[in-house]
Formats: structure tokens, C-alpha cells, sequence
């Protein structure tokens, strides 16, 4: 198994998450007042970046530089699945 290429692809995973919550904020209309617009918008343009940048690690091949340990591995891939899942779950509700 390729560790580096995998925590890479599960922060890619934990970047569509962060974003999906905050598309679901501003489907659902939940933006009252002035912070909730605000975080909104950090939490889009935090997970477009997360997304963005493990993806060009991806792309040029830099993925084997980072050397990841089984610990950060593992939290990596349960913390990708878990915010998936509420990215997910919060645009079913």
C-alpha cells in the first residue's frame, strides 16, 4: 500500500467534506447574521484549498516526500470517513 498517496487522497476526502457542510449551510438558508456567512466562507475556501493542494502533491508526484506513520495514517483515514460522512449526512437533512 502506498501510505503517502493515500493520506494524500484522504485529505482530499476531509477537503470535499468541509466544503459539503458549508454548501449545505447555504442551501438549508442557515446564514444568520454576520458570522455564519463568514465561516461559510472559510470553510469553502479551507476545503477547495485542502482539496486543491493534496491534489497537486498528487499530480507532481511530490506525494512521497511526506513520511507518515501508522498512527497519522490510520487518524487520517478514519478522520476522512468521519467528516465525509457528516459532509454528507448535513446535506440530507
Amino acid at each position: 500500500m502506498n501510505r503517502p498517496f493515500v493520506y494524500h487522497v484522504s485529505q482530499m476526502v476531509v477537503g470535499v467534506g468541509l466544503a459539503l457542510i458549508a454548501v449545505s449551510n447555504v442551501v438549508t438558508d442557515d446564514l444568520d447574521g454576520f458570522v455564519m456567512p463568514v465561516s461559510t466562507a472559510l470553510l469553502i475556501v479551507g476545503g477547495v484549498g485542502i482539496l486543491l493542494g493534496n491534489g497537486y502533491h498528487i499530480l507532481n508526484e511530490n506525494a512521497d516526500r511526506v513520511d507518515v506513520g501508522p498512527v497519522s495514517f490510520w487518524l487520517s483515514v478514519v478522520a476522512a470517513v468521519l467528516v465525509l460522512l457528516a459532509g454528507v449526512l448535513s446535506l440530507a437533512v
